[in-house]
């Protein structure tokens, strides 16, 4: 389907015959009916696989995670979808009630985005606790030599979460808070929560870090997948 628009959007820009937006309807079908394939595929998934395959999380590895947002999609809407399942799994909360609202009446959680996001977050960097915001910062651009890394920004450390989670049912913070670049999340038997950590100057041993991964880093794990000798 990424090849067909990949064409659509060429000849779209090109077009101006009717021969050529004939063929720009064809192309237009054709996604449609993928689209609705792949959907009625997702429908016959077990709750937390359809969640996990309409949002194409890849997990690679035990606190790394890369996923897609649809354009459009607010960041709201994923952790609304982890709720209803979660609930209806566990009878119990994903996100923590009052941050919920909060969320609710954010533009970086209810905006969506014109076009798709592709994301690849480390949840929870190795060593990256017991040091302070700027040490931390510095400490992510000195840990992958494929590229600089930065925190991530709230909504999308909480969208990684919440994928990660009802993928995989594990804690991708791996019980600690983790500093984004305006908040600091967490994860308990009370839900997703935010805490005041993620300005504050001190170090904690219980606080790590969150970072967009370098592709580099992305692609290794693929690549040990697809040769496991190598």
């Amino acid at each position: 389907m990424a090849a067909l628009k990949v064409d659509y959007d060429a000849i779209f820009g090109l077009a101006n015959t009717p021969e050529e937006y004939e063929t720009l309807n064809v192309i237009k079908t054709q996604i449609r009916a993928e689209e609705k394939a792949i959907r009625d595929l997702q429908a016959k998934l077990p709750a937390r696989e359809s969640f996990g395959a309409k949002y194409s999380a890849e997990i690679l590895g035990s606190h790394e995670i890369s996923f897609t947002i649809p354009a459009n999609v607010p960041r709201i809407r994923i952790l609304q979808e982890a709720q209803d399942i979660y609930y209806k799994l566990e009878r119990r909360n994903y996100v923590f009630p009052t941050r919920y609202k909060v969320w609710l009446d954010m533009p970086s959680f209810t905006e969506g985005k014109p076009t798709d996001t592709h994301l690849s977050i480390d949840g929870c960097v190795d060593e990256s606790q017991n040091r302070t915001l700027m040490d931390q910062k510095l400490f992510l651009k000195r840990r992958f030599e494929e590229g600089e890394a930065s925190l991530t920004a709230v909504e999308d450390l909480a969208a990684a979460h919440a994928i990660f989670f009802i993928v995989t049912r594990q804690n991708l913070f791996r019980g600690l808070k983790i500093r984004t670049i305006n908040g600091a999340l967490y994860y308990d038997n009370l839900g997703l929560g935010m805490d005041k950590f993620s300005l504050d100057w001190n170090r904690f041993s219980d606080v790590a870090a969150a970072c967009y991964l370098p592709p580099g880093v992305v692609e290794r794990p693929r690549d040990e997948k697809k040769n496991p000798r190598a």
